[in-house]
């Protein structure tokens, strides 16, 4: 089997030999899949069509950029490390770095740019980023999304949905690698879906974005798609000091994990067709009826330590003769977890089983976890990508699994099933590699155990409320986020809202930094006019002025953001450039070491929206010890959040202020 590097695979696809390829949500979770498996229109467009015909993602002046930290830096202040002299201090840092460094590193930037012309300025970097972190994946970076249930129950059945899910993710692949996947597109309206413009796209060349032209005219805005070669078949292998991030070609197996032993199970035939659906229920229930377990035992634990420990790991279990072993993890399509647990209801039973579960190989691009009770969650790691081609994944399979079933009933047939196509994979193992996942085990348990998450829903604002009050549901579920701090505890922090760029060719993420001035004001009022707002219409309407001024500048900075017009990924490439091409002892300039610099960066309140009709839930740890994770959806029912923290009692404090949050928004608007 071929295997294939990333960096090897991205520079083909930027010259434009190969078009199967990856890179690392439109906030994370939140971007819409274009069309589907079975697509709304008819789809005549390769799936890379557009690739080559992209816009470049701009790089903004150092002065705007430098403009807009510290417009964000000064919404911070009345936090306890954000005063006015340390904002002062920030603007003379500012000023000494745009005097000093700024326009040497600037023009490095744009140097290397101009001689790249095939990625973006911002991939390079975000891949070092990725890489060369030495954290390990569970709860740092991998997050997780769940699906949706089957609205026919009888086929919730866990080794039945399984199969379905698992027959979808093929058909998805079938026509990725034919390259007959449509393509992602932004659609504002259904003009550019006709079948006369994709005909008139069809025949024009990428050069000089000319296929690309026609799209915007009508309305559309074709994506990138370099993400998408690394989802399927794709992992990441740690390596000291820096990992790497491997394809594997003709894969045909994907590899189950069950209480903690691994299985190839193969789901291709030599043509490239699925195995019998049939065939593959009945050996996953074989797995289940003659597996054990050894959870406290797996190797799957070592997937959980720090990169370098497992790096020095993995290099001994090669040295015991486990190169096959590996391989087959490796190189599977993606990894199927069948778990025993059924507790999936609670935002607690999810957290456990989908974000950081025992004996889970994070380093998949994605693995499928499927609960006792048939709730299924995708857990999925960051360096390859961002939530673009995970969710267009996940919409797509989701639809198709449900309204396309390989299996409509739940009778294992057993006449004819062979079990030839499942293998048992096991390790050598001596005292030495027993130790260390005793300890990953030991250690990751310790981490884990101290993660809480609770949740919560407001059944007053939903979706349609919000419409019919022309506010912006995304601009007010971040202001509650900031009025449910503000009401917990009493002053701004630091917030990160992940904003994809991928309209643009090998586009990334941008921050939208949704704490802003304009938000903290409408938070303030909010808080101090509790009791108060019902009896007193002037501090009723201004403080509906304050919130419409915080939509509209959320929503100028989320427009920015997609537009590459943000600050964040600027400034970290400026701090990359001189750490990595100026300053062989990696110094940078004094502002990104500033305490003020690293305040901004040490994100409180790192949220991302959860909105798909595929999607029931989701989540992800924090960024910081003593941060939040929120992960947030607008629906016609509600807004509902949930919130992970590593102290419980503040998980439920903030998700439960939020909750109310939302009802005094809510109470504001309903009678105007």
């Amino acid at each position: 089997m071929k295997k294939v590097s990333l960096t090897t695979i991205y520079r083909q696809v930027g010259s434009g030999r190969l078009h199967n390829t990856s890179s690392a949500s439109s906030r994370i979770l939140g971007i819409q899949s274009a069309s589907g498996i079975h697509t709304d229109h008819r789809n005549i467009l390769p799936t890379y069509h557009f690739q080559n015909a992209l816009p470049r993602l701009p790089i903004p002046k150092v002065e705007d950029s430098i403009a807009k930290y510290l417009t964000s830096l000064r919404a911070l202040e009345g936090h306890p490390q954000c005063r006015g002299e340390d904002i002062l201090e920030a603007e003379r840092l500012s000023k000494s770095f745009m005097k000093n460094e700024a326009e040497e590193l600037q023009k490095m930037v744009i140097r290397r740019d101009k001689e790249n012309t095939h990625t973006s300025y911002i991939t390079g970097p975000w891949f070092d980023m990725y890489l060369e972190s030495r954290s390990s994946l569970p709860l740092n970076y991998n997050p997780f999304m769940l699906f949706k249930r089957d609205p026919n129950e009888s086929l919730n059945h866990q080794t039945t949905r399984a199969t379905n899910i698992i027959a979808s993710a093929l058909r998805f692949k079938k026509q990725l690698d034919a390259k007959k996947l449509a393509p992602e597109v932004f659609y504002l309206n259904d003009k550019a879906k006709s079948l006369s413009v994709q005909l008139l796209t069809r025949v024009l060349p990428s050069t000089a974005m000319l296929r690309y032209v026609p799209m915007m005219k009508c309305g559309a805005y074709p994506l990138d798609m370099s993400q998408f070669g690394n989802l399927l078949s794709s992992t990441r292998i740690p390596v000291t000091g820096k990992d790497e991030l491997m394809t594997y070609e003709d894969s045909k197996h994907v590899i189950v994990l069950h209480r903690g032993e691994f299985y190839s199970l193969q789901v291709l035939q030599d043509d490239g067709e699925m195995i019998n659906a049939n065939q593959i229920r009945h050996c996953l229930n074989w797995i289940k009826q003659n597996n054990d377990g050894g959870v406290e035992t797996s190797v799957a634990h070592l997937s959980t330590t720090d990169r370098d420990v497992w790096a020095n790991t993995r290099q001994h279990l090669l040295s015991l003769g486990n190169e096959p072993q590996l391989e087959a993890i490796d190189s599977a399509i993606f990894c199927l977890v069948l778990e025993s647990d059924t507790d999936t209801e609670s935002s607690s039973g999810s957290v456990r089983n989908f974000l950081h579960g025992d004996a889970r190989w994070y380093d998949k691009s994605f693995s499928l976890i499927i609960a006792g009770n048939g709730d299924t969650a995708l857990n999925f790691e960051h360096a390859w990508g961002d939530g673009v081609a995970v969710v267009r994944f996940f919409n797509d399979v989701f639809k198709d699994s449900t309204t396309n079933h390989a299996l409509t009933d739940t009778t294992d047939e057993k006449g004819g099933i062979q079990l030839d196509h499942v293998r048992h994979v096991q390790f050598q193992l001596d005292d030495k590699s027993r130790t260390a996942i005793e300890q990953a085990r030991s250690d990751y348990d310790q981490v884990r155990n101290s993660l809480h998450a609770c949740g919560g829903i407001s059944d007053k604002l939903n979706k349609n409320i919000l419409k019919e009050k022309k506010l912006s549901p995304d601009g007010i579920v971040q202001l509650a986020i900031q009025m449910g701090y503000m009401y917990v505890m009493g002053h701004p922090a630091p917030t990160y809202e992940s904003c994809s760029t991928s309209a643009f060719k090998h586009g990334r993420t941008e921050t939208v930094r949704s704490c802003t001035i304009q938000s903290v004001a409408a938070a303030r009022a909010m808080r101090d006019g509790k009791g108060k707002l019902g009896d007193n219409q002037q501090l009723a309407a201004e403080a509906r002025e304050l919130i419409k001024q915080s939509c509209n500048k959320h929503n100028t900075l989320t427009k920015e953001a997609a537009m590459g017009e943000g600050f964040d990924r600027h400034l970290f490439a400026l701090a990359h450039t001189s750490r990595n091409f100026v300053n062989p002892d990696g110094k940078v300039p004094d502002l990104f070491e500033s305490d003020t610099y690293k305040l901004m960066n040490s994100i409180i309140l790192s949220t991302s929206t959860l909105n798909s009709d595929a999607i029931q839930f989701g989540g992800f740890a924090p960024v910081t010890s003593d941060g939040y994770g929120i992960g947030y959806g607008v629906r016609d029912i509600g807004v509902g959040v949930n919130v992970t923290s590593y102290d419980q009692q503040r998980a439920e404090q903030l998700s439960d202020a939020i909750v109310e949050a939302y009802g005094d928004i809510y109470d504001l608007f309903k009678d105007v």
